[in-house]
């Protein structure tokens, strides 16, 4: 390889390095709840949990057999809202 391959390449290298530098970063320090947790946030049903989940109320990552849910996403606000307008509640035995 000639020097100026070498700088050439080099240079793109860094280009590419510095315009990853500049992504923004992903959250990785995001605190994750499990199935149970989520029931006991909401106090419902794990049949709630799964109607909720199914009908896209609230967002969920499927690991294995297992769901997790962004803490993050529940504020107060957004709970009473999941609870006032989920009809089932209504009947919920929690």
């Amino acid at each position: 390889m000639k020097s100026t391959e070498f700088t050439i390449l080099y240079e793109a290298i860094q280009a590419l390095h510095a315009k990853f530098d500049a992504m923004p970063k992903a959250a990785t320090d995001e605190v994750l709840l499990d199935s149970a947790q989520m029931m006991a946030l909401l106090k419902c049903s794990r049949a709630t949990l799964q109607r909720l989940r199914d009908n896209g109320s609230i967002p969920c990552t499927k690991v294995g057999k297992s769901y997790y849910y962004p803490k993050g996403f529940f504020t107060k606000e957004l709970i009473s809202s999941i609870k006032t307008n989920d009809p089932s509640k209504a009947f919920d035995d929690r």
